[in-house]
């Protein structure tokens, strides 16, 4: 049964005509109303849209309001900072009566202004502001109770704004400006340390502007003085006094009110909020202090949060810098291998040697300077303080055992033990006795107790490779295991409590064993709370001359004997091999290699099927692959067609690309691809 409701929204298949909804638009300190009578209103900054927004962080079509049988829909037109719909983030959501859109600084009502967002500045005279009501009578507490919902709202309101802000600059302006409105300030200035110096990082005036040259406009001394102290300041306030020189300075500027407190995050100070006033003596009260120190806690969060976005973004930013310089010269070096003209050593001399800034842990176990491993490693950065299972997946060979490692010996689990069992490799009438245990006299045999592997790796990590091997009656054991936190051991009756962290890898495509009902979902689910996936050997082959001289080094350690030394040609073969067996396959065919060879190793000495394939795929012509002297003959062929059919049909693309066979917005991203133009093309006799 359809209720009234709201009138505009939810009656449905009325025969009347019900009147439009309406949009209340608050910008430059004036309201004025829109009725909604299109199907879609757009709103932005261009003078295209129905609605059009003098504000700058507007996008030129930002959002757009979509009437849809009587209901409204606001819609996000994948805006620069994002459609807000009281104080959240949307795509798309419908519109109630008194929702709040924000544009930008700019704030829009449905159908009314909710009270909660109401404009009038709240009443901060109260004598009652956080003080026992208890005295008072009936009337008096109400009236004080009803000031302060009012200043508690606008703390909510402020605190939901901040939460919407991500990039400091905006939070710190949207915050001074509150503050500024909410004191009755002249100014207002946000100060943030940036070592022993406190920097002006905000500084508004009542009428929401910037502050012209601020560094002269406030007293330095006052405000450093309260972030050293941590203790608030306000002018009239006789229980402190400034120093004289405090004093002095305030004179100087002519301020008749100041009232500043410290911004501290965890007992560290961060900075302080300052307002300031000229003309009023005693413009700040008691309650003023109370509020601005909430206020200060809130932002202290605010700006902690956006500083470590803008750390997060900056370090990003670096790594991808990095990573990109590191991609161009891996394929640098490729093309110069392809060509046959750098033999190892010299590879190895124009590989950096530094690996990009900003990791967290060590990975100095793994050797590589792929990007590829180092995407791998700021993963593992995030996870590895954390107790949750990880499951890793790649070819054989790839290192999935060096990856738990590092999980386990940078965690908080390192003092534990390190615990590593191949599945595939138990014997299955013995797999519940080597992971649970057992007693003496459980089966034929168990002339002792016997703890599994559980109990060795209680507090420590138990590494489970080929986990997707292991029989289905095992899986269920396991599942209740990594569910109860207990084991028995086999014949035993005593139950155990284990806190084990559990890695586990396979080189199988364990979803589709699932689909096939050969593994158990539910413990999928269970091992699988993180997914590592490396890549083979083949898709960071910028690691194989590392990984050849690496091994090649500690044969010589081993052996006591010299280093063996890679002729151009080994050398050039073992990089275009594509090591179905990766890492591993690599590692066997140095230690092969070094068994059979003197000094220098030669190219005769490779595994037939390395000669075979390796020369294959590195074929070249004038330093360039088959594969890529046929890719740029089949780009010449295309391009002279496309030059020759624009020319006969006088560059009338609709006709030329009909003639082709292809559809004209193919046709226009050839042209841009060949950098085509009428101009150029133009036979010689028209020009």
């Amino acid at each position: 049964m359809q209720g009234s409701g709201h009138g505009v929204h939810r009656r449905r298949g009325s025969g009347t005509q019900r009147p439009c909804a309406k949009l209340i638009i608050c910008e430059n300190g004036k309201n004025r109303t829109l009725d909604l009578s299109s199907r879609v209103t757009t709103i932005g900054r261009s003078q295209e849209n129905v609605i059009e927004i003098d504000d700058i962080n507007s996008s030129r079509r930002h959002c757009q309001i979509e009437r849809h049988d009587g209901n409204y829909e606001i819609v996000d037109l994948k805006s620069r900072n994002g459609t807000l719909v009281n104080g959240i983030l949307v795509l798309r959501k419908e519109l109630r009566p008194g929702d709040c859109i924000e544009v930008g600084k700019t704030r829009m009502f449905f159908e009314h202004v909710s009270e909660e967002y109401s404009e009038e500045t709240i009443d901060l005279t109260t004598d009652r502001f956080l003080e026992p009501l208890s005295e008072l009578d009936e009337e008096d507490r109400l009236e004080a109770l009803h000031k302060e919902r009012e200043i508690f709202l606008k703390l909510l309101e402020i605190n939901r704004n901040m939460n919407s802000k991500i990039v400091l600059g905006d939070l710190l302006d949207l915050l001074v400006d509150t503050v500024v409105e909410v004191t009755g300030a002249e100014r207002g200035f946000l100060l943030l340390l940036a070592g022993a110096d406190l920097e002006i990082k905000a500084a508004r005036n009542a009428d929401r502007e910037a502050v012209r040259d601020p560094g002269v406009k406030f007293s330095h001394r006052l405000a450093s003085m309260v972030v050293k102290s941590g203790r608030p300041f306000r002018t009239d306030d006789v229980g402190q006094e400034p120093l004289a020189k405090e004093k002095d300075e305030i004179e100087s500027l002519g301020l008749k009110s100041v009232l500043c407190v410290p911004i501290r995050s965890e007992g560290v100070a961060l900075g302080a909020i300052y307002v300031e006033n000229r003309f009023d003596t005693g413009a700040f009260t008691s309650n003023h202090l109370r509020w601005l120190e909430i206020v200060a806690d809130q932002a202290a969060v605010s700006i902690r949060n956006a500083q470590l976005f803008e750390e997060n973004r900056k370090r990003q930013k670096e790594l991808e810098e990095a990573q990109g310089a590191l991609e161009k010269l891996n394929s640098e070096l490729e093309e110069k291998v392809l060509s046959k003209s750098l033999q190892l050593e010299e590879v190895i001399r124009l590989l950096p040697h530094e690996r990009p800034a900003g990791f967290k842990y060590d990975y100095g176990s793994i050797v590589t300077r792929s990007p590829k491993m180092f995407e791998i490693f700021r993963l593992l950065d995030k996870v590895t303080d954390s107790s949750v299972p990880v499951l890793v997946l790649g070819e054989s060979g790839t290192g999935k055992e060096l990856i738990a490692r590092a999980i386990h010996e940078n965690g908080p689990r390192r003092a534990g033990a390190f615990v590593s069992e191949n599945c595939a490799a138990i014997p299955i009438n013995l797999m519940e006795s080597e992971f649970f245990g057992h007693v003496r006299g459980a089966f034929t045999g168990a002339t002792r107790d016997k703890r599994g592997l559980f109990e060795v790796a209680d507090n420590g990590t138990l590494f489970l490779d080929e986990i997707a091997d292991m029989p289905a009656s095992m899986q269920t054991k396991l599942l209740r295991v990594l569910q109860e936190g207990d084991i028995r051991r086999v014949g035993g009756k005593e139950v155990i409590r284990v806190n084990v962290r559990i890695i586990s890898a396979t080189n199988k495509n364990i979803y589709d064993m699932v689909r096939q009902s050969q593994f158990r979902e539910d413990l999928l689910y269970r091992i699988n709370v993180i997914t590592i996936t490396l890549p083979p050997l083949r898709d960071r082959r910028e690691d194989i001359p590392l990984l050849i001289d690496f091994f090649l080094q500690c044969i010589a350690g081993r052996t006591g004997e010299p280093k063996k030394v890679l002729d151009r040609e080994t050398f050039h073969l073992l990089y275009q091999y594509d090591w179905p067996g990766n890492v591993r396959e690599l590692e066997n065919e140095i230690e092969r290699l070094a068994a059979l060879s003197g000094e220098r190793i030669d190219a005769s000495l490779l595994s037939p099927n390395i000669q075979t394939k390796g020369a294959k795929r590195g074929y070249s012509f004038e330093g360039q692959s088959l594969k890529d002297v046929v890719a740029r003959t089949v780009e010449d062929v295309e391009m002279q067609i496309l030059r020759s059919t624009l020319a006969d049909t006088r560059w009338k693309k609709s006709k030329a690309a009909e003639l082709l066979g292809i559809s004209r917005p193919t046709l226009d991203a050839k042209i841009e691809k060949y950098k085509l133009s009428k101009e150029t093309d133009r036979p010689s006799d028209e020009r």
